[in-house]
């Protein structure tokens, strides 16, 4: 890693390459003052993607992409590769892209004046304005209508038909989907079979500054009304001229439509990362790879050595995992490295152990401790956007100033989408910090989202035991995404399959220890009607819990700070609306719309089938948290607590305990041996927006300090007596609050 520093302290270049040129990434470009969040990321590991027949241009071939990049001289050292520029990730959303290099495009002529130009089309009927563009609902090809607003339509390539004037075949050049116009069940098409086969070829008759497309010698393109549920899908067999539909031609200047989602290698390890263990002397090295052929497939492999040059080879195993389409099937690898001796850098390489392995380029990371100053860095609520965390965690990590990242959910945004590849995009992304920083998931709400239903988180953190037996291994998972399955699978070998009080059996809660803090994970999706696992999930969390609490309480000469964490607050600024709906509050719309979108909330319930004075209320949702939870973590003297879910950062004084969400009134306004947890909201890693403070009361009694910035948490315990707690900007790494805990007590109720 490489920074140079201005005289401000501001990062304003980064760069770290690995030594193979696998993996190749930068921080930050910037002036005083700008942003250092989101990295630049070369991906030379992934492959060009289908629809670049030609393969990937240069990036600095391509003036428009500069715009994309953080970095110019990372543009310039991309080539061909493909790549996460950190300026389009708002974007391109679903992991690297690249240019595709243009073949040969034909040019106009007498014949053929549209050849090789690219147009959106808008419906010209009488009453009709929409433009044509495709769904992604029906099946494996993507149907026509016309239905769409212009930043919505489909931009299509003419292609000439050699021989037939004015007859064209048509190419879809939306990212993702290119490919031939074909019929699909009577219906127009984008064939994404990479062909000409099947391809339907129309003939355009001028009509005034419009066009009709012919398909046959009396049969016309046009759009159905009643017969299609009033859909206006497009189809090519209309024999009446008066229900042929006229067409203007709207050219298309924007030459980003090129841009194309790069694929995965086969056997190349992708989405690197490692995870703590319950205890420090192991983690877990999880990662991912695609591979057609299974056959003859050895366990996975983890190459470890240290700077003494020791050198020892680890073996894990492997989950199979297919997404919902069925589209796409991911082997899961989960290596667990134990033994490791305290405060000790080690350096890693990991192979599938497929046919067709190929090794990762070499990582380290430094392992745990259980004595001295413990440095946890701790947000809530973080996707790909440009103005996320993950430049500034990898930095932390690199300075010394983190040993441990904790992500409170609400990974991704959302990790489902567009058949997970939203998923995969975030992981690799994280790649360049987690393969070298270990870290700890917790489970949010948008976890559920985009059809996962928690899916890809259990299984990527691992709910269930595995054995290594025919080929793959069979444990239970109620997982049914990839990253639910890649996180909840390897939080399970790290952090559920033991413990202080026994085994939580489980990655949506459990606890490990970390330094001089004991670490709990806690999941209440079950009480805003999220989970579906409901009471069964609830009564067994407390139990254990409780179990767990008093285990750690028998431990606090060594471990003497206990930091509970889940994706929720229990008091914060507008954390008790009392007539707000919970469904609403944890919902994927709420993210984007506003919690306190009353218009949107109306609609959301409507389309769930809910009736607004039925709803489960967030105030009654929130009471029922606290009853269950307060009184134990009281109990149990449980120091901290942390949450994020609202896109903000507050803390709060010691406070009188309170049923409701608003909280008590301060019982003191210092952190002085407190007799109260401690509560802290910080939200706002890195989410689609932030929440303004105004909107939901402004402040509650207890209130201390607050932000509005994008920003994470620095927990440091100095000792058995001090902990620390920073929040930190995003944008400039400085310190936005900084507060410290002591305690002369060892253990403990309050």
């Amino acid at each position: 890693l490489i920074c140079f520093r201005n005289l401000f302290g501001i990062c304003f270049l980064c760069v770290f390459k690995m030594a193979s040129s696998l993996f190749v990434f930068v921080m930050a470009a910037l002036l005083p003052g700008a942003l250092c969040n989101m990295y630049d990321v070369i991906e030379e590991h992934k492959a060009p993607p289908v629809a670049c027949e030609q393969g990937c241009e240069d990036w600095s071939a391509v003036p428009a992409s500069a715009a994309l990049w953080v970095n110019q001289s990372m543009r310039a050292a991309a080539g061909n590769a493909c790549a996460q520029p950190g300026l389009a990730v708002n974007t391109y959303t679903y992991g690297s892209i690249c240019m595709c290099k243009q073949g040969v495009v034909p040019s106009p002529d007498s014949s053929h004046p549209f050849a090789g130009q690219v147009f959106k089309m808008q419906n010209q009927f009488t009453g009709e304005d929409d433009f044509v563009s495709f769904t992604w609902s029906y099946g494996s090809n993507y149907w026509l209508r016309a239905t769409y607003e212009e930043n919505d339509a489909l931009p299509l390539r003419l292609m000439p038909v050699t021989g037939s004037e004015h007859t064209y075949t048509l190419y879809s050049m939306w990212p993702g989907f290119k490919g031939y116009i074909g019929v699909d069940q009577d219906i127009l098409a984008v064939m994404t079979n990479g062909t000409t086969v099947g391809a339907l070829q129309v003939q355009l008759e001028s009509q005034g500054d419009n066009y009709l497309m012919k398909t046959g010698t009396d049969t016309y393109v046009s759009f159905c009304t009643a017969s299609c549920q009033n859909n206006k899908w497009l189809k090519p067999d209309y024999t009446n001229l008066t229900e042929a539909m006229p067409l203007k031609f709207v050219n298309v200047t924007d030459n980003t439509t090129d841009y194309e989602y790069c694929v995965s290698k086969q056997g190349v390890p992708e989405q690197i990362n490692v995870q703590v263990g319950t205890t420090p002397d192991f983690v877990v090295i999880s990662f991912v790879t695609f591979e057609n052929n299974t056959a003859n497939m050895k366990p996975p492999t983890a190459v470890v050595s240290t700077d003494s040059g020791s050198k020892q080879t680890y073996t894990g195993e492997t989950h199979q995992y297919k997404t919902p389409s069925g589209d796409r099937t991911y082997l899961m690898h989960f290596v667990k490295i134990d033994q490791l001796k305290p405060r000790t850098t080690y350096s890693y390489s990991v192979s599938s152990g497929g046919v067709d392995a190929e090794p990762s380029p070499t990582f380290s990371f430094k392992s745990g401790y259980s004595d001295g100053p413990t440095k946890i860095n701790v947000f809530g609520d973080m996707g790909v956007y440009e103005w996320n965390n993950m430049a500034n965690l990898q930095k932390d990590c690199e300075d010394g100033n983190a040993d441990l990242i904790i992500q409170m959910g609400d990974h991704a945004y959302n990790e489902g989408a567009e058949d997970e590849r939203r998923g995969d995009g975030y992981m690799s992304a994280w790649q360049p910090t987690l393969a070298n920083c270990p870290w700890m998931p917790i489970v949010g709400n948008h976890e559920f989202y985009d059809g996962v239903e928690l899916g890809r988180y259990l299984n990527q953190t691992w709910e269930g035991s595995m054995t290594q037996a025919n080929k793959f291994a069979n444990g239970r998972s109620t997982a049914t995404s990839a990253l639910g399955s890649f996180l909840s699978r390897g939080n399970h070998h790290a952090v559920a399959k033991s413990g202080l009080a026994g085994p939580s059996h489980t990655s949506r809660y459990f606890s490990a220890d970390f330094g001089l803090v004991h670490l709990i994970a806690l999941d209440l999706n079950v009480y805003f009607g999220v989970d579906v696992c409901g009471d069964a999930c609830r009564v067994s969390q407390l139990a254990w819990l409780k179990a767990d609490l008093a285990a750690a309480n028998t431990n606090r000469a060594k471990v003497p700070w206990v930091v509970a964490m889940s994706h929720y607050p229990f008091y914060c600024t507008g954390c008790d609306n009392a007539q707000q709906s919970a469904q609403w509050y944890a919902s994927n719309e709420a993210e984007f719309a506003g919690i306190f979108n009353k218009t949107a909330e109306k609609q959301f319930l409507y389309n769930k089938g809910i009736e607004q004075d039925k709803a489960l209320k967030l105030g009654a949702s929130s009471d029922k948290i606290i009853a269950d939870l307060i009184p134990i973590l009281q109990e149990y003297g449980v120091d901290l607590y942390l949450a994020g879910h609202w896109h903000y950062y507050e803390s709060l004084w010691p406070a009188h305990i309170a049923p409701h969400g608003h909280g008590g009134t301060p019982i003191q306004k210092n952190f002085n041996n407190p007799n109260v947890t401690v509560h802290v909201t910080t939200g706002n890693g890195g989410p689609p927006g932030l929440d303004n403070f105004t909107r939901y009361g402004n402040r509650i009694d207890s209130t201390r300090a607050q932000s509005e910035l994008f920003g994470y948490g620095r927990v440091i315990a100095l000792n058995a007596t001090h902990l620390q707690y920073q929040q930190v900007a995003n944008s400039d790494n400085s310190i936005v609050d900084d507060f410290m805990v002591t305690k002369t007590r060892s253990t403990g109720p309050f």
